[in-house]
């Protein structure tokens, strides 16, 4: 007895649509189920129906469940919806030493394209580990009665990145678990611990297990409007050139290349990547698709926020109208995949050009859903009092102004202290971002 999804949704997902299932067996009736509510029922082959993802663009949980004739549940396929569907997959294996206790880890990987890995990082504990030519790493000394977390990150060509985070040890023994969801939260005050968020967070009502707290280098994503490039230079003119204006003196700015390089910048070892706002478009087993292209991962070792942002430019050959909100949500399904302290930035100019599918609002809503901070800049100047400020950068609604130095170094600093309070709570099973909430006695932290 078999079922499997035939349509497979890879991208982000709103509204009617159809879907189609391979059934194998004597299955009496295909029952879909979203979210935990059935929302269909497919009683003959072919075995196609119709799915309402509604009018919001949040994450969803897709569930067919194969029945026999007494309606009893024969088969299952799940997948999920506006969530991050990766492009290659990295696994850990535990091997045991002589006293029975994992005494070494063993990655294995695969990417869609058969990729060979530009880099491979594994790390206990948040130490790096030392990994042999044939992905096998020799454990530290640990305490067996605490829980450890193994986190596996695997580059490949085209900014591909596989990664995967288990925990063993303490109530885990010996066995490794997967099963986990990476829950951000913000720490107010104190040292949040495993112990200390015992009872603290639900999902659906029922109190999650904690299995590790983790403080990791953060990511943040960029996207950045391509008419914003003038303001940003302003920013960067800090030498001050004197010009005669009528009978009085006036100021000039002129550019420095490399001041402020190292400068406003966030963590030393929290990582900035870029998403470019036009697509490449492409035939993928024939059916055509847009995909949104990043950049590497910069640190503060290659320059601060101002310097990456003037700097860094778009790859040659994407041609095509920038799509600023469906950018934003892209970057926002990568950033959930990193399972990292995390937060997206967009650094808008004076009216910015948008021929996006979603809009502003919608887009807002779903980094919400899915918890990731949304951070908007403007490099414009503030509109005077009867000038309209432009509905492109209006329909963002809270945007912060960025149009001077100091006010720039001000958001930047704004970002680097959301960053600095997150932390990252592990807790068994597979959970929806949306479903999980706080329960009483959480002071001192919060979900963002």
């Amino acid at each position: 007895m078999q079922i499997a999804f035939v349509t497979l949704f890879l991208g982000l997902t709103l509204g009617s649509y159809p879907v189609e299932l391979a059934v194998e067996g004597p299955v009496a009736a295909v029952e879909l189920v979203l979210d935990g509510a059935v929302v269909g029922r497919i009683e003959k082959p072919p075995w196609t129906g119709q799915i309402d993802f509604g009018k919001t663009l949040v994450p969803h949980e897709l569930v067919a469940r194969a029945l026999d004739a007494g309606g009893q549940e024969v088969a299952r396929a799940r997948q999920w919806v506006n969530l991050p569907r990766p492009a290659a997959e990295v696994e850990i294996v535990l091997e045991g030493g002589a006293t029975g206790s994992p005494a070494a880890a063993r990655l294995t990987w695969q990417s869609r394209t058969g990729a060979r890995p530009s880099s491979v990082r594994l790390t206990l504990d948040d130490q790096p580990l030392t990994l042999g030519p044939d992905g096998r790493a020799v454990l530290p000394a640990y305490d067996p009665g605490s829980a450890h977390v193994l986190s596996a990150e695997v580059d490949f060509p085209s900014n591909v990145v596989a990664r995967r985070d288990a925990v063993f040890g303490g109530r885990y023994g010996s066995e490794v678990s997967t099963d986990l969801t990476a829950v951000p939260v913000r720490v107010r005050r104190g040292k949040p611990t495993e112990a200390s968020l015992r009872g603290r967070l639900f999902a659906g009502g029922t109190p999650l297990v904690v299995a590790a707290v983790e403080e990791d280098p953060a990511q943040v994503l960029v996207v950045r409007d391509l008419g914003a490039a003038a303001g940003l230079k302003e920013l960067g003119d800090v030498r001050q050139r004197r010009t005669v204006q009528g009978q009085g003196m006036g100021q000039r700015l002129s550019i420095e290349p490399d001041y402020l390089r190292y400068e406003i910048g966030l963590r030393r070892d929290d990582e900035v990547l870029f998403v470019w706002p036009v697509p490449r478009r492409f035939s993928g087993s024939g059916l055509p698709a847009e995909l949104f292209d990043w950049s590497r991962a910069f640190t503060l070792r290659d320059g601060g926020m101002h310097w990456l942002l003037t700097r860094l430019l778009m790859p040659g050959g994407m041609a095509g109208k920038q799509r600023l909100a469906d950018a934003v949500a892209v970057a926002g399904l990568q950033a959930v995949s990193t399972s990292r302290p995390r937060a997206v930035v967009l650094v808008l100019g004076a009216a910015p050009e948008d021929a996006s599918r979603y809009d502003p609002a919608t887009v807002r809503q779903y980094l919400a859903s899915v918890r990731v901070p949304l951070f908007v800049w403007s490099v414009e100047k503030p509109a005077e009092k009867d000038t309209a400020v432009s509905p492109a950068l209006a329909a963002w609604g809270k945007v912060e102004d960025v149009s001077t130095l100091t006010r720039f170094r001000g958001a930047v600093a704004r970002l680097r202290d959301e960053l600095e309070s997150q932390r990252i709570v592990w807790v068994e099973g597979t959970h929806l971002p949306q479903s999980i909430a706080l329960g009483p006695g959480a002071a001192g932290i919060e979900l963002p």
